[in-house]
Parts: structure tokens; C-alpha cells; sequence
């Protein structure tokens, strides 16, 4: 019973012994901890008391689960010594020799205490192969690797024990879900000691982290690959360490490649590396985005890696095509993301050119300027508002394109359009819709006097929409509704008619890209200063269609409230893919 309850006693201790720093700190260092400190400001209080709390987290709970496994006890030696070896870090700034020699110090010594990859099992064999002469140098470089990986997380600030948490958790379940190895049960407990002194601290009071918490943590995880996995199956070989510990590995490649990618091969000690978040924050990115970002592909990852190793039971070589796919989303998804959240690079042009539709940098008030510049010129303007499905028309209708091109104002109308084009580096922040535009331009209709004119949609809504409109705007003056079921026969009149009733604005709802066709078609013959397509607008107007919550239009689901409205909408889904598609082609083409 003693046995079964230990290692619930070790994860509760190990969270508790972080949880509890702050509080036996005091206020006046909580405090100073939520401040962000001034460049070249050295913390080491902060570091020493984190450092420290960090340490015993992992190695008093890891002492409980060391009975009976020689290989246990040598983790906890090397959670020590590194804990140790930064600390002094801390508190002299050691050179990188130094520090390069005293972590190949720890990983020798972690080796002749037993953390030793002896054996591995290949791919597509049922045997384990002995490594011979060449253990030591590979638990070395592995021990060194993993270490490495997570030391460099300390350069972005409250990233570490969100990752830790997520990566040792991971670590955790799949060393206690498969493999043979005597002491996977304990580098599973392991994992999960670590993941509860994690928890503890993700708060915002919590002292800075600095190289002894990082160097603690590291090697302890190290060492519980070597014991707990690297001695199972194939795929836990690299598949799972790779995958959790995807964030810190790619921070370190990014370094690399980016370094021999400016001409800079050539290793330099003493020279500072720049890591993925740096390159991140320096084009725009907010540092607390970029934790976030961070947070979501660890855990990303790590869920892959889980459900590679507990769900999908299939062949190593399936196993890797899935890998492959799943790594391929999640760069895609990681770089929209980073690039949705980055402030892009200001311009002095009124529009940016979105593969190929010329959208306009303006929000609501500058678009409602704009429609009482047009009004005021007298002189006909068609206005488009581009959603989702019209941008990935505009490059399959050529017609269509032309129209867009050469409108006198096109607005991002959508969420998804404004994310796409920040994909894509393009200032556009605020997404105009067709339905607030009008909604907007009716009240502003009303203060300046204009007349309105409402064409489309089926017979009766056009009226229904108007009662709307004068309901919530007394003053305006509607001079004139049509519905859209008009024939060929017909059309001649319909223009006619509106011609007549000389409206300064002209909402046109034929749906897209039939009502733009229809515009540039008639535009000479209006002689309307305003016309703008607004495709369903009149139906939401009149009640036929109920518009989504604030939520959904915020988050972007917009449209998927309205196909569940209007099933019969479910085909044009299939822009929103292409779109996604074309935006990453022509983002990474130009990168």
C-alpha cells in the first residue's frame, strides 16, 4: 500500500514545494516578480529562491521513487548537480566555456551513476541492438541535447513552466504505457513529479526562472528519457522526445539555420545565437502572444506524440507518414498564428493587394468618409465588400477580378479575410462587413439626408427590410424597393425605375458575384453615386436570417452559424480552404 501511494505523495509534495515560493517569499518579491525588469538586469534573488525551490521540487519527491532503482537515484543526481551548476551560473555570469565544461562534467557524471542508452530498438525489427563503445558518447550527446533544448527557454520569460509541465507529462504517459524497461514505472512517476513542480509554478508572482531552475530541469529530463524511453520502441526512440520537446529543438534549429542562412557557419562560442521567439518578437510580435504561440504547439505536439503511441496502433512506418502530415499542419497553423498575432509593417497606400483584390486599409469610420466623398462627387462608385468566398473568385472569374480591381472602395469583409491577409504581412486590422457597412451608412444616410434605394433578395424582404430600417432610423428616406426574381424582360424597367427615384445610395443584394456583374453593367444608367452589394444583408435586415452571436463574428466563426442556418450555403466552405491554401503558397513563395 506504502508502495502505490508514493509516487500520489511524490507529485503532491513536488507541487506543493513550488506552489508554496511565493508565499514564503513574501509580498515584496511576489510583486517584483510581475515586474518586468530592465535590460541587463540581473535578478538573482529571484533566480537563487527559484533555483532552489525548482531543485528540491523535482529531487526530495524524486528521492521517494528512487527505492529499489539504481538508474532513479542517478536522475536525481543529475536534477542536483545541474540545479547546482546553474545557480552558481546565477549568481558569478560564468563563461560559456565554463558552463559548456561543467555540463559535460554533469553528463559523465550522469553516465558512470548508470543513465546509459546501452541499447536501442530499430525500426522494423523485433531486436534490441547493444551500442557497445558507442553508449557513452550517444547518452552523453543525448543527455547534452535535451538539456540544451530546455536551458534556452529561459530567454523567453514565462515560457518554461507551461512547456515543462506539457513535455513531462507526456514523458510520463508514455513510459508508463509501454516498453518493457525495468524503470519506466519509475521515469513515469518522474514525469509527473516534474510536471506537478511545473504547475506549481505557472502564476505571475512566481520569481524569475533562471539557468538553475532551467538547468535542474533539463537534465532531470534528460535522464528520464534515457531510463524511461529510449530503451522501448522504435517510435519512442526519437519519435515522442522529439515531438514534446518540439518547442525548444525548433528554437534551437531556427538558431542554426538562420545563422547559416546570413553566411555566419563558422561555431562561436561566445558569440549569442538568435532563437525562433526573438526573430518573432523583433517583426512584431508581442512577447505574452508569443508564450501563448509557444504554449499551443507544445501542446499540439504533444497530443500528436500521445496519440501516436496510445491511439494509433499501426505499422513504424505508417506511424511516420502521420508524423510527417501532422508536423506539415502544425507548421502551417504555428506560422498563421505567429503572423495573424504580429503587427505587421506599416505602408502609405490607401489599399495592399491581396492576390489580386486591392482591399482597403480603413475601418468603419473611414469607410463611411469615403461613401460621403463619393455621394458628394455625385459620380457613380461601387463599393465591395470582399468576404472569403469572393477573394478565391476574384482568381477564377476573370470578369469578376476586373470588377474588383477596379471598384472604388473594397473592404475585408470577415475575420477570416483580415487573418489571411495578415498572413500574408498586409496592414489590414479591421474587418468592414457588408451588413454593419449598411447598417452603418443608414444612420449616416439619415444625419446627412440621403436617399436609399434597396434592390434584391425574394419578393417582400426588400419591404421588410426597409420597415427595419426606418424603425431604427425615423428620419431616413427610402425611395424605392425591388425584389431580385426580376427577368431578363424585366431589367430594363428595374433600372428605369431606380433611375428615376435618384438615390444617393443603392444597396444591391443579387448575391455575389451576380450583383457585381450587375452594378458595373447598369452603373452609366443608375447614375447613382453610392452602389454596394451587400448579398444577404436584406434577409438578416428583415429577420429571415438571424445574425451571429458577438462571439462567433469575433472569433471568426461567423460562418458557421450561418451555414447551420442555411445548409444549402455548405459549398462555398470550400473557399475557405482554398484560401488558407493560396495565403501560405504566396506567404512562404515570398519568404
Amino acid at each position: 500500500m506504502e508502495a502505490m501511494a508514493r509516487p500520489y505523495i511524490a507529485v503532491v509534495l513536488a507541487f506543493l514545494i513550488s506552489f508554496l515560493t511565493p508565499y514564503l517569499v513574501g509580498p515584496r518579491l511576489r510583486r517584483q516578480a510581475r515586474e518586468e525588469l530592465a535590460t541587463g538586469v540581473r535578478p538573482r534573488r529571484q533566480w537563487a529562491i527559484s533555483g532552489m525551490s525548482i531543485t528540491l521540487s523535482i529531487a526530495l519527491p524524486f528521492l521517494l521513487l528512487a527505492r529499489g532503482s539504481p538508474e532513479a537515484g542517478a536522475v536525481v543526481a543529475l536534477a542536483v548537480m545541474g540545479g547546482t551548476a546553474g545557480l552558481l551560473n546565477d549568481i558569478l555570469a560564468l563563461s560559456r566555456i565554463v558552463l559548456l565544461t561543467m555540463a559535460f562534467a554533469i553528463a559523465a557524471a550522469g553516465v558512470s551513476l548508470g543513465v546509459v542508452i546501452s541499447e536501442v530498438k530499430p525500426p522494423f525489427t523485433a531486436q534490441m541492438i547493444q551500442l557497445g563503445g558507442w553508449a557513452i558518447p550517444a547518452t552523453m550527446l543525448w543527455v547534452l541535447a535535451v538539456a540544451y533544448a530546455v536551458i534556452l527557454l529561459r530567454r523567453l520569460p514565462r515560457l518554461t513552466a507551461g512547456v515543462v509541465a506539457m513535455v513531462s507529462a507526456t514523458f510520463a504517459v508514455a513510459a508508463l504505457s509501454v516498453g518493457p524497461s525495468g524503470s519506466a514505472a519509475a521515469a513515469g512517476a518522474m514525469g509527473l513529479v516534474m510536471a506537478g513542480g511545473a504547475i506549481g509554478a505557472v502564476r505571475r508572482d512566481y520569481p524569475a526562472l533562471g539557468s538553475s531552475a532551467h538547468w535542474a530541469i533539463g537534465f532531470a529530463l534528460a535522464g528520464i528519457t534515457v531510463i524511461g524511453m529510449l530503451k522501448n520502441t522504435a517510435f519512442l526512440v526519437l519519435g515522442v522526445p522529439l515531438l514534446a520537446l518540439g518547442v525548444p529543438v525548433g528554437e534551437t534549429t531556427y538558431a542554426v539555420i538562420y545563422r547559416v542562412g546570413r553566411g555566419r557557419q563558422r561555431l562561436a562560442l561566445g558569440q549569442r545565437w538568435e532563437l525562433l521567439h526573438e526573430t518573432l518578437i523583433r517583426t512584431g510580435l508581442d512577447p505574452r502572444r508569443t508564450v501563448l504561440l509557444f504554449h499551443l504547439a507544445t501542446f499540439y505536439l504533444c497530443a500528436v506524440a500521445l496519440a501516436l503511441v496510445l491511439v494509433i496502433q499501426v505499422s513504424f512506418l505508417v506511424k511516420s507518414a502521420l508524423l510527417l502530415v501532422s508536423l506539415l499542419v502544425g507548421f502551417a497553423l504555428f506560422f498563421m498564428l505567429a503572423r495573424i498575432w504580429s503587427e505587421p509593417s506599416g505602408t502609405a497606400e490607401d489599399s495592399v493587394d491581396m492576390l489580386g483584390v486591392p482591399l482597403a486599409r480603413i475601418d468603419m469610420d473611414e469607410a463611411l468618409a469615403r461613401v460621403d466623398q463619393f455621394v458628394e462627387e455625385r459620380s457613380p462608385h461601387m463599393v465591395i465588400t470582399s468576404d472569403t468566398p469572393s477573394i478565391v473568385r476574384a482568381q477564377d472569374d476573370a470578369e469578376y477580378q476586373e470588377i474588383v480591381r477596379d471598384a472604388d472602395m473594397v473592404t475585408a469583409d470577415g475575420r477570416g479575410v483580415v487573418w489571411m491577409a495578415r498572413v500574408l504581412g498586409l496592414p489590414v486590422s479591421e474587418r468592414v462587413s457588408g451588413v454593419d457597412l449598411m447598417e452603418k451608412i443608414c444612420e449616416r444616410a439619415e444625419e446627412k439626408g440621403y436617399a436609399v434605394y434597396l434592390l434584391g433578395s425574394p419578393p417582400g424582404v426588400a419591404e421588410e427590410a426597409a420597415q427595419t430600417l426606418r424603425s431604427r432610423c425615423p428620419g431616413l428616406r427610402v425611395v424605392g424597393t425591388h425584389h431580385g426574381y426580376f427577368t431578363p424582360e424585366e431589367e430594363p424597367e428595374v433600372v428605369r425605375a431606380i433611375a428615376e427615384a435618384k438615390p444617393d445610395i443603392l444597396f444591391v443584394a443579387l448575391g455575389a458575384p451576380r450583383q457585381e456583374k450587375w452594378i458595373r453593367r447598369h452603373m452609366s444608367e443608375l447614375r447613382v453615386p453610392v452602389a454596394l452589394g451587400v448579398g444577404g444583408s436584406l434577409d438578416v435586415l428583415a429577420g429571415r436570417v438571424g445574425r451571429a452571436p458577438p462571439w462567433m463574428q469575433r472569433t471568426g466563426l461567423e460562418w458557421l452559424y450561418r451555414v447551420l442556418q442555411q445548409p444549402k450555403r455548405l459549398p462555398r466552405l470550400w473557399a475557405l480552404p482554398r484560401l488558407v491554401w493560396m495565403t501560405l503558397w504566396e506567404a512562404l513563395r515570398h519568404r
